[in-house]
């Protein structure tokens, strides 16, 4: 697996439908089983406008939202305080709420293994960027690595694809 944005292309995403479709061409050519691309408009500490862009399950994503939001999740709630990548054993094995939440996510196809890095786009925006990986408990570290040396990147370059289109998503409303 390689990542290189200039070898990609630089195109602003026109369509939340053309992001997902380039999502799901990823996760093949980069041989993960899931990207999650998450855009946070947060106004007065609240979010104000929420955008998901995934290649999870629908249901999934039904699920999710109808149970946690990111208000929810520790995942986003802790991301201000470890603005690091995040390794999804490593929270898992200290919140029983995120244990729940990858049990439910096991049940629309959603692998135990992955990886979240939370940054932020100025002082009003926060991006969760996920991917995961479906492999064995022994095979992850080494997965892991490999998905690490690239993850970042992509998260960011993907994010500056998206954000214009998100943008006029909020100008619309």
């Amino acid at each position: 697996m390689s990542f290189n944005a200039k070898r990609e292309p630089s195109g602003l995403f026109t369509s939340f439908e053309e992001a997902t479709q380039y999502l799901e061409k990823m996760c093949r050519v980069l041989g993960v089983k899931h990207l999650s691309y998450w855009n946070i408009s947060v106004v007065d500490g609240m979010p104000d406008q929420v955008t998901w862009i995934s290649t999870y399950d629908p249901g999934y994503m039904a699920h999710y939202m109808g149970q946690y939001t990111p208000l929810g999740d520790p995942a986003f709630e802790n991301s201000a305080e470890r603005p690091n990548v995040i390794d999804w054993n490593e929270t898992s094995a200290t919140d029983d709420t995120i244990r729940k939440m990858q049990s439910q996510a096991a049940r629309f196809g959603i692998a135990k293994h992955g990886l979240s890095y939370p940054f932020r786009d100025g002082f009003t925006r926060n991006i969760m960027f996920s991917v995961n990986v479906d492999c064995s408990d022994e095979d992850w570290p080494r997965e892991k690595a490999r998905v690490s040396a690239m993850f970042c990147g992509f998260a960011h370059y993907f994010h500056e694809r998206a954000k214009p289109m998100v943008d006029s998503r909020r100008a619309a409303a």
